[in-house]
């Protein structure tokens, strides 16, 4: 009796899975949303780049449009698709879905006639367990090559709140030596949250350094955070945020030694 029970319910909780996977379409295209123009030297019409990652997409979005993202994507069961290229204002990208289990979407190009040369991007959310095919094969992927990048520990007084015209901030800054420096969290959520509690304060953050271009700010430099950790104001040492509200992946923001 107890192998029947056993056996119903593994196949009750199989079907409730399956069931799940199926309530997400297996294709659907995001609107609204703009990788960074990066993107152009990797992806192109017939190898999308694929994102199958918070961390991977935060790479190539603003943090407003990852804001945007995480509302429309469950990367725990979807990936995202990123179409790029340069070409006629009539080019267009097209999909079908393959009736099949799990469905298969192939993607087609259709050329514009005319000859102005301009941007376009499309981006894509795929249930993860579908299979999908371009012009240049199945699953044709683009590289992403391994970029630069700049790291960054900055020790100031870090504010909450920030308010800019045309909603060009993350809202969060430090202040260090006459220098406002943005704070991105968008790979962090849960320290998004809770940061304002430092609020005030000074802090240690360390993460990597990119420039984004704006329309009422022509620059603006922002970190996206890796770690931050209150400062001890008696020397360069630091105390991490409370641990129930900082995850383990980010840790203590501990200063490194500065050459003298």
């Amino acid at each position: 009796m107890k192998r029947t029970v056993s056996f119903f319910a593994v196949v009750c909780l199989l079907w409730t899975s399956l069931a799940q996977a199926q309530l997400s379409p297996p294709i659907s295209e995001i609107t609204g949303v703009r990788p960074n123009t990066g993107v152009f030297k990797i992806a192109g019409r017939d190898k999308p780049l694929v994102l199958e990652t918070p961390d991977a997409a935060a790479a190539h979005f603003s943090s407003e449009s990852m804001g945007m993202l995480s509302k429309q994507v469950d990367f725990d069961r979807q990936i995202v698709l990123v179409f790029a290229w340069r070409g006629s204002g009539q080019d267009r990208i097209t999909y079908s879905v393959l009736e099949s289990f799990p469905e298969q979407i192939v993607f087609a190009f259709r050329p514009g006639r005319t000859r102005d040369l301009r941007p376009h991007t499309k981006v894509y959310v795929l249930r993860s367990n579908v299979k999908w095919k371009t012009p240049a094969g199945a699953g044709a992927r683009a590289k992403s090559p391994v970029a630069d990048y700049i790291k960054v520990e900055i020790r100031g007084k870090l504010s909450t709140g920030v308010l800019a015209i045309g909603g060009e901030t993350t809202g969060i800054t430090i202040s260090s030596r006459g220098i406002n420096w943005e704070l991105d969290f968008s790979g962090n959520p849960t320290v998004r949250k809770n940061v304002g509690a430092l609020n005030g304060k000074t802090v240690v953050v360390s993460g990597e350094l990119s420039v984004s271009q704006g329309v009422e700010r022509k620059t603006r430099w922002i970190v996206k955070v890796s770690s931050i950790g209150v400062a001890d104001s008696k020397s360069q040492a630091s105390k991490s945020v409370a641990p129930e509200n900082v995850p383990k992946s980010l840790g203590s923001a501990k200063p490194k030694p500065v050459a003298r």
